[in-house]
């Protein structure tokens, strides 16, 4: 099948339905020669294309330019416009596929890799946050045994306004389980036995959350 042939035709059409003026019809900018290809921006190298259009063009281009230096980045362009809509499983899976193995084949020099290094230099997004010793402590104490006491009164109150939200209303799904309830403890999954330094953490931190919350119980009386 003679793509370029397809292309051109596409082109013709759209241009001649560009030199009539009015319509209601959705258009896209599209370069005709690609600007990945040495195209430029001038007027002549533009033509609206319908969104259909669009994307069959840059599809038609992928297989036109397939073989040649350009091929990759043709691919790259379907895979962007892909994300703005839907397209067949079949072309999109040839397209894609094509795209990893360019990805796969492709070949960076020093001089990309020297610039990838400097553009990703105090990201930490990809190479994860490096906190400092204040930071650590600061986490450590955003769950303090208040917060946790502030938190429990907070969600007692949510469900006693839910219980009654609820009250005299059928179930969603009538009382019916679906499952074994029995069987649950034989299917659970095996737990790790906790280090005595964390048993200890956890005993310490339920005697401080019981000792606030009878203080503050008796406060309230």
């Amino acid at each position: 099948m003679n793509y370029q042939r397809i292309y051109n035709k596409i082109i013709a059409n759209a241009k001649l339905r560009n030199s009539a003026k009015g319509g209601s019809l959705i258009v896209e900018s599209h370069h005709i020669i690609p600007r990945h290809c040495g195209g430029n921006d001038l007027k002549e190298n533009k033509v609206n294309l319908s969104l259909r259009e669009h994307f069959v063009c840059h599809v038609l281009l992928a297989k036109v330019y397939k073989g040649t230096p350009f091929h990759a980045g043709m691919c790259r362009a379907v895979v962007a416009m892909s994300k703005r809509g839907a397209l067949s499983s079949r072309l999109y899976q040839s397209i894609r596929e094509q795209h990893i193995t360019n990805l796969k084949k492709q070949v960076i020099s020093d001089k990309q890799k020297q610039a990838i290094s400097q553009a990703n230099t105090g990201n930490k997004s990809r190479t994860g946050q490096q906190w400092n010793e204040d930071q650590y402590t600061k986490i450590q104490n955003t769950w303090t045994p208040e917060k946790r006491l502030e938190a429990a009164k907070k969600s007692s109150e949510q469900n006693k306004g839910e219980k009654n939200g609820m009250f005299g209303k059928s179930s969603w799904n009538k009382g019916m389980t679906g499952g074994k309830n029995f069987d649950y403890p034989k299917n659970r999954k095996p737990r790790g036995p906790h280090s005595a330094e964390s048993i200890e953490k956890m005993r310490m931190s339920k005697l401080q959350y019981h000792k606030l919350k009878r203080e503050g119980i008796a406060n309230a009386v």
